[in-house]
């Protein structure tokens, strides 16, 4: 071969190895040591000849700078290599199993159970409050799956669940996706949807979905609301498991210690200390607090700073932070970062309070720039502190993490927001909606374990209240009360104009339990803003907005004046435009009705009723599908006061055309007017009982249980409490034709819903649970259950005493109803004693009661009087000479 051939040759190969090389440098194919070569290789393989060495020299110029600039950030941490980043509360994460599982033996079982039951609902909802070991018995369970080749995927916040979802299905294996913080979910309403789809396509037998969340509370209730069958009906049929702090009987406090301290101790590569642990809870204490105990006394033990016992309560995590402050303090001295300690703490509080792990590297500096004193600091510190908590705190896929677990988290952030005001702040101020609802999230959390949450809610509240109220509403409903009730401190003298009043008010939702107090607070600063220009007529909507939000927070005086305001002015409007303002006259004059009957002024209700009754009434006859509804929920309130003043005929004709009304109205439009018809045919069954009717009034209030309990099952938070007071009639009507059984679980129910009910609202649905107290005792003890009819009836007895000192003109006849119960109990258990004492009592409200109401109460003054004879009879029997009365 000529030398021309060969020189030819060996051009064509060299250049055919650049271009092969190029593009494998182009690809990212070098090792971590070929990276500072690859783009001198690719410019040599690209570069024409004469200008490629430039080229390559360019690129490894530039490649040098931003490695000199990245090795900046880290400062001297070249210089420190055996710098110690271990964070010792990440041994607390349930991930990380360190101690071994133990306990909820029939939780687990239960839940193995669902995950093999392939026509079951695909879904099922865990809840506990914060460090119970929810997450942990979610891995056991997945675990446990796992070894039976089933595939299960925890859906990280970032991820789509939907997505996540339609990925399992498609697989047709055995898939178990678990999705922690279900409640903070923005997405959830739409997997639950195409899970419904899926289960309807009959592609969920192998899928099973686990929702974990702190509690089941209105954001749960709110996807009963879809206007999908197939998803209410799966939120419906989904099971929820609460898990309390107790692992099992055998577990209590001080061997769940004891039990994990080993684990801790093998971790730390240190012998297991010898503590005496001391208890301050008897009631069993998360298990996350008893395991921050037991690494908190290996920890101490290795720094000799433990004393002879050992404390377990929630102030282990304060003591647990002591040991993380250390290693912050340390580990950022070793790595070059030169910033004082309380900055450093004050770091992880804004990461733990608004930084999630959707979160990207722009979100990290920003919310480190949020920390007042690194507000102005130069880019290489803040690219410090960022590699300082990836080291840290490393998440997945090269991210940053928070401080966990959260129990820990949430005291760290509400500590360092109490002792800094400036720092409140800076963290606060203008925060996009998803950073607040994070952060919110996290102290509302807190409150159940850091006295001085609240207060640092309110205070956040109170001075970003524009910014952050669809936020904190968000998050009121997926939490429950607490926040809600926070939020009406704050919007109470926070500084708003009317507008944004006016703005706030719009935003919170009707019919929720957790924001009624907020609602009230707001509409009635809107009554007392509003300008002097103001129409009457907006004047007395805001009055009867307010008005309603009063009565729903059992608040009647207030609403009824407030009422009573706006019926003054519609009735002055209405004077003036008839064909305009009647409308609203009449539905303030029910109102108005509504508020002076629950007060005990009987003759004005039925008078407002009756009015209003005659407005709608010709209303309807002129326009009938307009006010037809109207008429016949006026009919039905005018029923109810005819009642209370001993009317019954007149009250069941009354109820029973507004029953009629209701009944046609719903058959054509059943989601407008099933709610209404439930209303009035419990309305109706109490006038069929007034007059003996009780087959008649057991069939009405089946058919008002029936669909209360439908609409319940869509929207508890609305529904629950009309469907107490349906069970609590209906269990009265099956009792009388001697339906025991079904009468006693009727009432039993009715007596749990409001239970809960009133942990939340008291206010407003104490009255409610004496009731059906009231009413439970009479089917316990007709089941041979007299202990228990005694505790319930002393219960309603105790708290209609309470209302009746508050309010006697409205709880007295009650209280008299309860305390005759009460005494005839007594006298059958032979307590005679303490039925005379009860019975005397009930008589005398009782003839004070007849006295001004002597058509209403004589009988029941009569009862009463007749059972004070017979225990007085039988006590002279027993007791020959008693002792002065």
């Amino acid at each position: 071969m000529t030398a021309m051939r060969l020189g030819a040759l060996f051009r064509f190969v060299w250049y055919a190895l650049l271009t092969g090389v190029a593009g494998w440098a182009a690809t990212g194919a070098f090792s971590e040591g070929w990276k500072p070569w690859g783009p001198i290789v690719a410019a040599v393989a690209a570069g024409a000849t004469g200008t490629f060495v430039g080229e390559a020299i360019n690129a490894r110029r530039k490649f040098v700078e931003d490695k000199r600039a990245h090795r900046q950030t880290l400062s001297e941490a070249q210089a420190h290599p055996a710098a110690d980043l271990r964070s010792k509360a990440a041994l607390l994460r349930p991930e990380r199993a360190v101690v071994g599982f133990v306990g909820r033996k029939d939780e687990l079982q239960q839940l193995k159970a669902w995950c093999g039951d392939e026509s079951g609902s695909p879904s099922l909802l865990m809840v506990g409050a914060g460090g119970v070991g929810k997450t942990r018995l979610a891995k056991e369970l997945t675990d446990t799956q796992s070894s039976r080749k089933w595939t299960c995927t925890s859906i990280k916040p970032e991820k789509s669940v939907v997505e996540a979802v339609n990925a399992a299905a498609a697989t047709n294996k055995r898939q178990l996706l678990v999705i922690d913080y279900a409640e903070t979910r923005t997405d959830l309403h739409a997997m639950l949807a195409e899970l419904a789809a899926q289960e309807a396509a009959g592609k969920t037998g192998k899928l099973r979905v686990l929702l974990i969340a702190r509690h089941a509370g209105e954001w749960w209730d709110d996807l009963r609301t879809t206007d999908s069958d197939a998803t209410r009906s799966l939120v419906t049929r989904t099971s929820i498991m609460r898990l309390e702090p107790e692992l099992d009987a055998d577990h209590d406090n001080r061997r769940t210690i004891q039990e994990a301290m080993p684990y801790y101790a093998k971790a730390l590569g240190r012998p297991t200390p010898d503590f005496e642990i001391g208890l301050a809870e008897a009631e069993p204490l998360p298990v996350l607090v008893l395991h921050t105990a037991a690494l908190v006394a290996v920890l101490d033990d290795a720094e000799g700073t433990g004393s002879a016992t050992l404390y377990a309560d929630n102030g282990v995590l304060d003591r647990l932070l002591g040991h993380e402050r250390a290693l912050w303090k340390s580990s950022a001295r070793q790595v070059g970062i030169a910033i004082r300690p309380l900055i450093l703490e004050q770091v992880i509080a804004v990461i733990t309070l608004i930084f999630d792990s959707s979160s990207d590297e722009a979100a990290v500096r920003d919310a480190l720039r949020r920390v007042p004193e690194l507000t102005d600091s130069d880019e290489s510190t803040i690219r410090a502190l960022e590699s300082w908590l990836h080291q840290l705190y490393p998440g997945a896929d090269h991210t940053v993490d928070r401080l966990r677990p959260d129990l820990v988290a949430e005291r760290h952030a509400v500590t360092q927001m109490h002792a800094a005001p400036e720092l409140r702040q800076t963290c606060f101020a203008n925060l996009p909606d998803t950073q607040a609802t994070q952060a919110l999230t996290v102290l509302t959390r807190a409150t159940s374990h850091h006295q001085r949450a609240r207060d640092i809610l309110a205070q956040v509240l109170r001075n970003n209240l524009p910014g952050l109220a669809s936020p904190a509403i968000s998050v009121a409903v997926r939490t429950g009360t607490i926040l809600g009730d926070i939020l009406a401190s704050s919007a109470a003298d926070a500084e708003l104009s009317i507008d944004e009043l006016r703005t706030l008010h719009a935003k919170i939702p009707n019919l929720t339990v957790a924001l009624s107090t907020a609602n009230a607070v707001v509409a009635q600063r809107i009554c007392n803003s509003l300008p002097g220009e103001t129409t009457s007529h907006e004047v007395s909507s805001w009055k009867t907005t307010f008005s309603v939000a009063l009565a729903g927070n059992g608040r009647w005086e207030e609403a009824l004046e407030a009422i009573t305001e706006a019926v003054t002015i519609r009735r002055d409007l209405a004077k003036q435009r008839p064909e305009t303002f009647l409308p609203d006259l009449a539905m303030a004059l029910s109102n108005q009705s509504a508020d002076l009957a629950v007060l005990g002024r009987r003759e004005e209700a039925l008078e407002a009723s009756t009015e209003s009754a005659k407005i709608y009434r010709n209303l309807a006859t002129q326009h009938p599908d307009s006010f037809h509804a109207d008429l016949a929920m006026a009919l039905n309130n005018q029923a109810n006061q005819m009642a209370n003043l001993g009317r019954r005929e007149e009250a069941l004709q009354a109820s029973t055309e507004a029953a009629d009304i209701n009944r046609e109205l719903a058959t054509q439009h059943p989601d407008a007017f099933l709610p209404d018809l439930a209303t009035t045919l419990n309305t109706q069954s109490l006038q069929f009982a007034s007059l003996g009717r009780r087959k008649e009034s057991l069939e009405a209030i089946t058919e008002a249980v029936t669909i209360r309990r439908d609409l319940a099952k869509e929207r508890p938070d609305a529904f629950h409490s009309s469907l107490g007071g349906a069970l609590s009639n209906q269990s009265i009507q099956l009792e009388y034709l001697r339906r025991n059984e079904e009468a006693l679980e009727a009432i039993t129910e009715a007596v749990n819903i409001f239970r809960d009910l009133t942990k939340q609202r008291p206010d407003a649905f104490l009255p409610d649970l004496a009731t059906t107290l009231n009413n439970q005792l009479r089917p316990l003890a007709l089941s041979g259950r007299r202990e228990d009819a005694l505790e319930a009836i002393t219960e309603a007895v105790k708290i209609r005493r309470k209302l009746a000192t508050q309010h006697p003109d409205v709880f007295n006849p009650d209280l008299a109803m309860s305390l005759n119960n009460h005494a005839s109990l007594l006298a059958a258990l032979g307590r005679r004693e303490e039925a005379l004492k009860a019975a005397t009592e009930a008589v005398k409200i009782r003839r004070k009661l007849a006295a001004k109401w002597p058509y209403v109460f004589n009988d029941d003054l009569e009862n009463s009087l007749a059972l004070l004879r017979k225990i007085q009879e039988v006590d002279s029997q027993t007791n020959p000479h008693p002792p002065n009365q």
